[in-house]
């Protein structure tokens, strides 16, 4: 039960699109039989749709992210169940790299005895890491290697649209574009061979996040199956939503663990959120961790 407890949160962390045909031209004949009906309005396939996307996030310099994520987790041989949900928001602006995410984790399983939910509530700043720990009601600043570690993976999070679209772009021919009143629907089916590098990179951000007893490496993991859902806003083509559904397996010595992973992350407030302070009470109370 140890080290599967050592790799609860996986999928959690993994917190993140062919192209629409144009309308058919008139024919000679149709054209002549209805001289005055105005040509139909140019249609945008994926790829145009996805670069605009990329260019408008590029211009993004803060935003809120609230995200839900759900997960299923079977273990075997032991044949335990575990259902989590994470939900978080986090406030972030990008110059400086700043962010304030507080979360809630509810665990529901019949063989583990645990107390829900788990809060947790993080500042990033210039100033540091600071984390409070539920269990002792503190403050705890991290020390200055993992504030560092933070600052080079905090980019890579779903919180950040502009770096999820970037590594996307390799697989631009297969956007798949649907529209709505008020939306571009971009997916991207990013299951077999051709997108192991992309679901590679999904993996290895996983592990950089996690901190974990139990070691792990690309290696011990296998996805099955990963779908992108983007939803864009048709004035701006900026992300309103973001959804990331995922299907994979986890190798803990020798044992086999199945994950489900159904992650929704929505966008709002952009280039709208003041600099990210970390309160004075903070400051004063935080215990100060060393390695």
């Amino acid at each position: 039960m140890r080290k599967w407890m050592a790799v609860i949160g996986t999928g959690a962390a993994v917190i993140s699109l062919g192209a629409c045909s144009n309308a058919e031209a008139p024919t000679t004949e149709e054209e002549s039989e209805t001289p005055a009906q105005e040509a139909p309005e140019e249609t945008q396939s994926a790829s145009e749709v996805y670069a605009e996307a990329v260019e408008a996030s590029q211009q993004v310099e803060s935003l809120r992210a609230r995200s839900n994520t759900e997960q299923q987790m079977k273990m075997q041989p032991d044949g335990i169940e575990i259902d989590m949900t994470v939900d978080s928001e986090m406030e972030m602006t990008y110059e400086p790299l700043a962010f304030h995410q507080t979360g809630e984790t509810s665990i529901v399983s019949e063989d583990i005895d645990n107390t829900n939910p788990m809060l947790t509530e993080m500042y990033m700043t210039e100033e540091g890491l600071y984390m409070h720990e539920t269990s002792v009601d503190m403050w705890l600043k991290m020390p200055e290697e993992m504030h560092e570690n933070m600052k080079s993976i905090a980019g890579q999070q779903s919180a950040d649209p502009a770096r999820q679209l970037d590594e996307l772009g390799n697989f631009e021919e297969d956007f798949v574009l649907e529209e709505t009143d008020e939306a571009y629907v971009l997916t991207l089916d990013a299951s077999g061979e051709e997108f192991q590098e992309l679901t590679d990179e999904q993996l290895e951000k996983t592990l950089g996040q996690m901190e974990i007893e139990a070691p792990l490496s690309p290696e011990d993991m296998e996805v099955h199956s990963v779908n992108y859902v983007i939803m864009l806003d048709k004035e701006t083509y900026l992300a309103d939503r973001m959804e990331i559904d995922m299907e994979l397996e986890v190798d803990v010595r020798g044992e086999m663990m199945a994950i489900e992973s159904q992650m929704q992350v929505d966008y709002s407030d952009y280039n709208a959120i003041e600099p990210i302070e970390i309160p004075s009470e903070v400051l004063e109370q935080a215990q100060e961790l060393e390695y």
